[in-house]
């Protein structure tokens, strides 16, 4: 994938090893904002830390697994965005996302969810997506909802976030969902 630039503004790169610092630096700096949704978050302690995470997930997505993108806004690294536990059987897989808090509730994430349904639907060939959040997340279940997912169920204590078992939004899309709301 080349630069896939969304707006003036918001642009999706291929994340790289070479992302693994100006990635670390956000994600220490949003530590506060991060952590209340974030599992990953105390385990990422370093550049390595997120560098390791970085080459595991491109081994991944050469293996067709995932397909992971760096969020770029004015230039400048803003967060990420991926389809994980990609089923090559049953074609779908699952969003996962973060930004860092300056550019929260500016459409950021809404508009490259947008650019990833395409590319999973398009390019990826999937039928199904899958988007999960803490059921107190109303930020990211929002965006779920502004991109037209539908709640297919809560599911009671489902994550395990800072020691604490959390219930969970799970959200989904099919292509021919997508496909109808595009043709509208």
């Amino acid at each position: 994938m080349f630069i896939n630039i969304i707006d003036k503004h918001i642009s999706l790169k291929p994340t790289e090893v070479a992302d693994a610092e100006p990635l670390f630096d956000l994600v220490d700096a949003n530590r506060q904002h991060l952590k209340p949704w974030m599992p990953w978050v105390d385990a990422t302690a370093t550049v390595a830390d997120e560098r390791h995470f970085i080459e595991t997930m491109l081994t991944k997505q050469a293996k067709a697994e995932v397909f992971i993108a760096t969020i770029v806004v004015d230039g400048e690294v803003a967060g990420m965005i991926d389809v994980h536990n990609i089923s090559a059987v049953n074609h779908h897989g699952e969003i996962g996302y973060w930004l860092g808090q300056t550019v929260v509730g500016k459409g950021v994430m809404t508009k490259a969810l947008e650019r990833i349904e395409e590319i999973a639907f398009t390019e990826l060939d999937l039928h199904k997506l899958n988007l999960a959040a803490d059921v107190a997340n109303d930020r990211s279940r929002a965006v779920a909802e502004r991109r037209q997912y539908h709640l297919d169920a809560t599911l009671p204590e489902n994550i395990l976030i800072n020691g604490q078992y959390k219930d969970e939004a799970i959200y989904s899309i099919t292509v021919d969902e997508w496909s109808k709301r595009r043709d509208d």
